[in-house]
């Protein structure tokens, strides 16, 4: 509002100098020109405060990110897609045992009549009567120009060796193989989202950490060279003392990248444009998780049977098990049915009428007795064969794999907290050495060294304490993830 007055007063201004008589041509171009340079930079002032709305800042909680995950992740979608193919073809196995019944119509004209050659039967029949250039055969044309018919007709598998019912098997397994896989792709894409989210904290800390130092740092020199100017500390000391100092800007500048870095992938995994800016709101805390006091045994047992990976290897054995039924059918017979009724017309014109059509019903039976099909049943039985035993190896690396993964998060859960605990007491103790060695060497009673020894400690014991939150939540989410029980944010 301030900015379009101000223009409206530019405008004004102008208006009355060029319309006075006291100011030359010159003069007001010049003040022409100068109207113009203020609306241009008006108008960039405009569209650098419309370019910084369309940037605003988007705040994510840990809830927010994995929501915002699961809803544009590529990757689910796909999976999300490959469910409802697998639950199409489930009634697309089951309309092979269902009947099936088909309208049909022809209309067909015979441009020319294909004529038939048959004996004269009439002149066996009269004899010595009949004339003596009377022809042995004939020519006879059957049918008429125009035949119309239409109908329905019905068709129906009775027996097909147990293909039918082990189709209906292998798309069923397929829909739940489906299910369990995007149950796998929902538990991944959670655990990275956290991940992400919680790399972007434990960047925000650890930059805030190095920020701190340089700091301390700085506030070092600072005391150093005030010791110098009194005579108290050598040259040494303050050339130390900024060394120090000098060595951390580095490291300040390592960790603001390593934060961005962990923006761009948090966003990447979001599913947003990589110029959206984004701000992770939270803190990396400790919080009591019971989930890992219980046996090894037991949750290791618990994961064997709830994991979606090992539910939908199950299902690919259940697969490879009915293929080997449909290979088995191929030596079977197969017997269909079908009935037809049907409506008959013929003429020499187009002008059909009701009672120019005849009825006809029509069932049959048809019955295939497979006989030799150049080894090809034997083949495709040996090839079912070997996809069950393919599906069984892959159900014990499976099985081996997370019981591995289990013990490997299980272990890593206990480390966690064990680290945590111990970084929470040095980050107290290093704190309590750096003031203790500032007031001893403010009193003279220690030498720089100690000082610049304390710092590093607490700057250490600060890093490792962010990393040890860091490690204990993303614990928590992988022994979750290796049972196949992470359904959210914990």
């Amino acid at each position: 509002m301030h900015l379009r007055n101000n223009l409206i007063r530019l405008f004004t201004f102008g208006k009355r100098i060029a319309c006075g008589k006291r100011i030359a041509f010159g003069k007001r171009i010049a003040f022409g020109m100068l109207i113009a340079s203020g609306v241009l930079i008006a108008s960039g002032i405009l569209f650098s405060q419309s370019a910084g709305k369309a940037q605003e800042k988007t705040v994510f909680t840990l809830e927010q990110s994995v929501a915002t995950a699961l809803e544009n992740n590529p990757d689910l979608k796909t999976a999300e897609r490959d469910l409802a193919k697998a639950k199409a073809g489930v009634w697309e196995a089951v309309s092979t045992l269902l009947p099936s019944v088909d309208a049909n119509a022809s209309y067909q004209k015979a441009h020319i009549i294909q004529e038939t050659t048959i004996p004269n039967f009439l002149k066996p029949a009269l004899g010595p009567l009949a004339p003596p250039d009377m022809p042995d055969y004939i020519r006879i044309s059957f049918g008429m120009r125009y035949t119309f018919t239409y109908g329905a007709t019905v068709n129906q598998s009775l027996f097909l060796g147990g293909a039918g019912w082990s189709g209906v098997r292998i798309a069923g397994a397929a829909k739940r193989a489906a299910e369990n896989n995007l149950e796998s792709r929902k538990q991944n894409l959670i655990y990275e989202t956290v991940q992400s989210f919680y790399a972007c904290l434990l960047a925000r800390d650890l930059a805030k950490v190095q920020h701190l130092a340089l700091e301390q740092a700085q506030a070092n020199l600072d005391l150093v060279k005030k010791r110098v100017d009194a005579g108290a500390a050598s040259g040494f000391d303050r050339m130390r003392a900024q060394v120090e100092a000098a060595n951390l800007q580095p490291e300040v500048i390592a960790a603001d990248n390593n934060y961005q870095l962990a923006l761009t992938y948090l966003r990447m995994v979001l599913g947003m444009r990589q110029d959206a800016v984004i701000e992770p709101q939270g803190e990396l805390s400790y919080v009591d998780d019971d989930f890992g006091s219980r046996p090894l045994d037991g949750i290791r047992a618990s994961a064997l049977e709830k994991r979606p990976e090992v539910l939908a290897v199950r299902e690919q054995k259940s697969i490879a098990s009915a293929g080997i039924a449909i290979a088995a059918s191929q030596y079977l017979p197969k017997l269909f049915f079908q009935g037809s009724y049907s409506y008959l017309a013929m003429r020499n014109d187009q002008k059909f009428r009701d009672g120019d059509f005849s009825k006809g019903v029509t069932t049959a039976l048809s019955l295939q007795v497979p006989l030799f099909h150049g080894g090809r049943s034997t083949a495709q039985f040996q090839k079912a064969l070997l996809d069950r035993k393919i599906a069984q190896d892959l159900d014990k690396k499976v099985r081996d794999g997370i019981a591995a993964e289990t013990e490997a998060a299980y272990n890593k859960f206990d480390e966690a907290k064990q680290k945590y605990g111990a970084a929470k007491e040095s980050i107290a103790l290093a704190e309590e050495a750096l003031r203790l060695a500032n007031l001893m060497y403010q009193e003279g009673a220690s030498t720089q060294l100690d000082v610049l020894i304390s710092q590093l400690a607490l700057n250490r014991a600060r890093l490792n304490f962010a990393q040890s939150l860091f490690e204990y939540q993303m614990a928590r989410y992988g022994l979750r993830k290796a049972v196949g029980d992470l359904k959210g944010v914990l």
